[in-house]
């Protein structure tokens, strides 16, 4: 059984979300969104890390590409413009040679499907879920499994089990909030996972990754 999990935004609750994945041993990768502006979720208000931060806190996770606005949405010489600086940045700012990336709002369409291939990401993850095992054939247009909140969750885990044992979930960590009983139910999915003798962590590049 082998877990990928990825987060979204680039967000101050990544603080606390990092130091616990640590704790559990858990891989993570980030979706990073450099600059940006606070906004409010429900009623939490949402800060940005920095670039600066983001290095130190993301230490010894993968990071991928993200942005603000769905690429469909873009003109195609910006949309390049924008992957090639996100790129440039993971490569130069977190050593990160390979990488994927998260549509934004999960824009995608075969045009910008092709601007992402074309910018060197490996893989680009979708907001589709999938019910059974998890399609590997377009890298570009990669599903997940389910939200981390999904009520379904450890159905679908036990079902992937099944199939092809490979688990894929995402999230946001502004979603937990500030809110200790959120907080203690992801502490209990990463503890169960930690205590399930079949699972292993991976990162999401690891499927798609060449040799260096």
């Amino acid at each position: 059984m082998k877990i990928m999990q990825c987060w979204d935004d680039s967000v101050r609750n990544d603080i606390r979300l990092a130091e616990l994945f640590r704790q559990y041993g858990a891989k993570a990768t980030f979706n990073i969104i450099p600059g940006g502006n606070r906004w409010v979720y429900e009623d939490f208000p949402v800060d940005k890390l920095e670039v600066s931060e983001m290095v130190e806190v993301y230490r010894g996770f993968k990071v991928a590409g993200h942005g603000g606005v769905p690429l469909t949405r873009l003109p195609a010489e910006q949309v390049r413009r924008e992957l090639a600086a996100a790129k440039q940045l993971i490569r130069d700012r977190f050593d990160q040679a390979q990488c994927g990336y998260a549509y934004p709002g999960g824009g995608v369409d075969d045009a910008v499907k092709a601007l992402v291939r074309e910018a060197g990401f490996l893989y680009a993850r979708t907001t589709r879920d999938v019910e059974g095992a998890l399609p590997l054939d377009d890298p570009m247009a990669l599903p997940a499994h389910c939200h981390f909140r999904n009520p379904l969750f450890w159905e679908k885990y036990e079902r992937i089990r099944e199939a092809d044992g490979l688990f894929y979930f995402w999230g946001h960590s502004y979603e937990l909030k500030n809110d200790e009983s959120r907080w203690a139910q992801m502490e209990t999915t990463l503890a169960r996972i930690a205590d399930d003798p079949q699972a292993e962590w991976i990162d999401v590049v690891d499927l798609f990754v060449t040799a260096e």
